[in-house]
């Protein structure tokens, strides 16, 4: 499956578009992130993007491969960082309405 993105709410400002939507993650989290683009969003270019902390996890957008990547807190603060990437086939189906907030350019 996918990301599922929906209550989106669009304005422009200035010659930037600005996308607000809800995310909801599926049942099988893949190695590098859930693909997240521009066009699945509804603009041409992803120029910032943003998602708001949930449920004890952090999100981080690639924007070279165009994925949303989800990371936990590693408390031991082991050699593995402060930030650990959640594991390959882990089920955030649990995680759901993420604000999701996006600069960008252009219409689709």
């Amino acid at each position: 499956m996918a990301l599922i993105l929906d209550q989106f709410k669009r304005t422009i400002f200035g010659n930037k578009r600005i996308v607000m939507c809800d995310c909801d993650f599926d049942s099988s989290y893949p190695t590098g992130g859930e693909s997240l683009t521009a066009a699945s969003l509804g603009i041409k270019t992803i120029e910032l993007l943003i998602a708001e902390p949930k449920s004890g996890y952090v999100f981080s957008y690639d924007y070279t491969n165009a994925t949303l990547m989800v990371y936990y807190a590693d408390y031991a603060a082991a050699a593995a960082g402060a930030l650990i990437q959640i594991p390959d086939l882990t089920d955030l189906s649990a995680i759901t309405n993420v604000k999701i907030f996006a600069i960008g350019t252009g219409l689709v």
